[in-house]
């Protein structure tokens, strides 16, 4: 039955249509087959319906609204250096000749192995039946495909399984900073280094001033709630405040909370933010949030007692910090402000509305207080007047020629637009004195990511990214993917990455994968982590007494 009829009998309101995946035809090593589909409205719910008559919750329709405001335009198209041409099917997923990101963050998987068996991951060894550890010299040359394709050396995430039970982390950073990345994070789930700042706080700080030494950045560590109850998914509850601080010490000051958020742990995310506020001193400057993924076959009625959207976690936060939906953007909202200020070739951020959203929130630390940046900036008429200049050369020329007089007075263009940014500010000077004029001209200004550091003093970031899914998945998201994972000689998008395993992700590195003698060792070393951390939390009384603890979690209820 066609996608129009089953909305139609259904009563649905069709808001626009794409692609997605028939996951009846999904099988170990087969090609999904894609098929038309739909996004719906129904009493105030927004579904994406396919012809095969499935359904999948996607937001509410005052997020619906909110994204479509600032959506992908058509012209937001970035140049691609890729030869591989597109296919009807998804096995080709490149980055191919049809795809219209670059890449914004290069996944750099390091190793499979981890020191964790979280219930919804389905990436590590023991389920893969293998280990894969690229050498040094084989991440190089796939920063170089990267590079290849993009033009410039993107910002560059190692990633796993577990990236810290590698010896050699400082060098695959220091290898991403010498092929010139602007900026190298960790995604990590911090246990081996809570653990070993337990126990040894000093070779804990040595081991996090190496990574620093090498040219490390930001730290991206889980962190899914403040619940250390017996049989939850405790995460890296009791190791966390110890990995902070060995992240303070060693010189790594810029750390982001990644919660996996589903049904379980949904009621927690405000808790979550409040950590993050009591530990800002500790280098914390943002959350992102990830709603979950649900890969693998799921039956209905499990998915809807696990699934959580992009509102439904706007809508918890706001019960306790009252930012509102429309103080919430999505990724290509910054998209011509990004052109703009970028020097070519940069980062685009030409990304499908549905990814992802963000804000930024000012920290009234006496009050225990947020407020959305919407209180001081009208971003909304900032971002529509910048947007009306995109993709046509009259218009930029008529802006530029608008801040030529100002471009003249400071002898700079840049310095010029930093000063029309100012006619956009609600209200210039924050609670604590500091002034955002001051704070944007550096920004505008000088246009780098030491700059933003001073920002987030202030301001903490929030995030969501709601990676897809068989159920939910679509192909005009993918063909706007700016998150890529590096695989041999193809850069491949996230989703189509993680959510075709057998296609993707497990077929490369299993063709690449450890054998013999040396696979044996470290199929050993990653038990002996394991036990390790069973170890460690035998100790729990201990560890709660402690101060590092008590200080991380104050006034927060476990």
């Amino acid at each position: 039955m066609m996608v129009e009829e089953i909305a139609q009998k259904e009563n649905f309101k069709i808001l626009e249509f794409t692609k997605s995946v028939d996951e009846e035809t999904i099988g170990e090593g087969k090609i999904p087959k894609t098929i038309k589909a739909a996004y719906v409205e129904k009493d105030g719910m927004v579904y994406l319906l396919k012809e095969n008559g499935t359904m999948e919750r996607i937001g509410s329709i005052e997020y619906w609204q909110q994204i479509k405001k600032f959506e992908a335009k058509d012209d937001y198209v970035a140049k691609i250096n890729t030869k591989i041409k597109h296919k009807i099917d998804l096995a080709s997923c490149g980055l191919c000749d049809l795809h219209k990101n670059t890449t914004a963050l290069l996944n750099i998987v390091a190793t499979n192995r981890c020191d964790l068996r979280c219930w919804y991951c389905f990436f590590y060894e023991e389920k893969a039946g293998f280990v894969y550890e690229p050498s040094i010299d084989e991440i190089k040359k796939q920063i170089e495909v990267a590079r290849s394709m993009n033009c410039y050396t993107p910002p560059i995430q190692i990633t796993g399984g577990e990236p810290t039970l590698r010896k050699d982390l400082h060098e695959i950073i220091k290898a991403g900073k010498e092929f010139g990345s602007p900026h190298v994070q960790l995604n990590t789930n911090s246990i081996s280094l809570g653990i070993q700042y337990f126990e040894k706080p000093e070779k804990a700080v040595e081991r996090v001033r190496k990574w620093k030494g090498a040219g490390l950045n930001t730290i991206y560590t889980s962190f899914d709630g403040l619940t250390a109850k017996p049989n939850s998914n405790i995460k890296n509850h009791y190791e966390i405040p110890f990995a902070l601080e060995a992240y303070y010490n060693g010189g790594v000051k810029s750390i982001v909370l990644v919660p996996t958020v589903s049904q379980l742990n949904l009621k927690e995310t405000p808790s979550i933010v409040k950590f993050a506020i009591n530990n800002v001193e500790k280098g914390i400057k943002g959350v992102n949030f990830q709603p979950i993924s649900l890969v693998g076959f799921i039956k209905k009625g499990d998915r809807e007692k696990l699934r959580v959207v992009q509102s439904d976690i706007v809508y918890e936060l706001k019960k306790e910090f009252d930012i509102g939906m429309d103080a919430w953007y999505p990724v290509p909202t910054v998209a011509s402000l990004a052109d703009i200020i970028g020097r070519e070739p940069h980062v685009h951020f030409y990304n499908n509305e549905k990814c992802g959203i963000a804000t930024y929130a000012y920290i009234d630390h006496e009050k225990r207080k947020l407020h959305p940046i919407t209180e001081f900036i009208d971003v909304d008429r900032f971002i529509t007047d910048v947007s009306e200049m995109h993709g046509s050369k009259l218009k930029k020329a008529l802006f530029g020629a608008k801040l030529i007089p100002t471009a003249i007075k400071y002898g700079s263009l840049r310095r010029a637009l930093a000063e029309k940014l100012k006619g956009y500010i609600l209200v210039d000077e924050l609670p604590n004195g500091v002034k955002i004029s001051n704070l944007l001209e550096e920004i505008i200004e000088k246009g780098n990511y030491k700059v933003l550091g001073a920002f987030h003093q202030y301001f903490l970031f929030f995030g969501m990214m709601h990676f897809q899914d068989y159920y939910n998945y679509d192909v005009n998201r993918v063909q706007r993917c700016s998150i890529h994972y590096a695989a041999g000689k193809r850069v491949i998008p996230f989703c189509t990455y993680n959510v075709f395993p057998s296609i993707h992700r497990d077929r490369f590195l299993k063709i690449n994968r450890v054998k013999g003698k040396e696979a044996e060792r470290l199929m050993e070393e990653s038990r002996k982590a394991k036990d390790k951390v069973i170890e460690f939390r035998e100790k729990k009384d201990e560890i709660v007494s402690s101060p590092i603890y008590k200080e991380a979690y104050r006034g927060l209820g476990k």
